[in-house]
């Protein structure tokens, strides 16, 4: 059983081995994070590259088709327009005329109604008050005056 002896040689080597390998430790670990650091760049470039390329596309195609359904609708319009007013103008004229006769006579008398009492209201409570209260004394005065005489 021998066991070495702790000489100061072997002191001072043992831990000169131990300083070369924490440096060496250290380089690699600084080049493993540099390299961690470079792909999680990259990928980040490529990701935000693809987010760019991705809004570029939805952004012409989303304006390729609303262009598309503008003129679509432009069409429609041409369409509606040029079919719809002459008949329209021929069945509106005379029934149109009628509809609105009618329409246009209980319009105008709800409007008049409506303001008709509104005004009404407001002024007849006004009006009333004081009209209730000289023919209430007036009476109770006659009363008095019928009784007693």
């Amino acid at each position: 059983m021998d066991v070495p002896k702790a000489t100061p040689a072997a002191v001072e080597d043992l831990f000169n081995r131990l300083s070369e390998a924490s440096e060496r430790l250290a380089r690699a670990t600084e080049e493993q994070v540099r390299g961690f650091e470079q792909r999680t760049k990259a990928a980040a470039d490529k990701a935000e590259a693809a987010t760019e390329r991705l809004i570029e596309t939805l952004d012409r195609e989303f304006r390729t088709q609303l262009a598309e359904l503008r003129s679509e609708i432009e069409q429609l319009m041409a369409r509606v327009g040029d079919k719809m007013p002459t008949k329209k103008r021929a069945a509106e004229k005379s029934p149109a005329k009628q509809t609105t006769a009618k329409k246009s006579m209980p319009k105008p008398a709800a409007a008049k109604q409506a303001p008709v009492k509104k005004p009404a209201a407001k002024k007849t409570p006004t009006k009333k008050t004081p009209a209730k209260k000289t023919p209430a004394k007036k009476p109770a005065a006659k009363k008095a005056s019928k009784k007693t005489g």
